[in-house]
């Protein structure tokens, strides 16, 4: 069995933290726009908002922006 890094560990790491953050700030956005407005995205909608964002977070992860060190 292959061992796992310490390094790999946080990769993985940082990688759900920023798809977490980023299906937070979609959940959000849906929840601020359901209830300043009768303007609300549908379920379906928010998802692929989430899908786009998990798309950025894949970017940021990339990118030298880190939540461990």
């Amino acid at each position: 069995m292959e061992k796992i890094t310490k390094l790999e560990w946080k990769k993985r790491i940082d990688s759900f933290l920023w798809r977490a953050l980023m299906m937070i700030i979609a959940v959000t956005v849906d929840f601020i726009l359901a209830n300043l407005s009768d303007f609300s995205f549908t379920t379906e909608v928010t998802v692929v908002l989430g899908l786009i964002l998990g798309e950025v977070s894949k970017y940021l992860n990339k990118s030298k922006v880190s939540f461990v060190d």
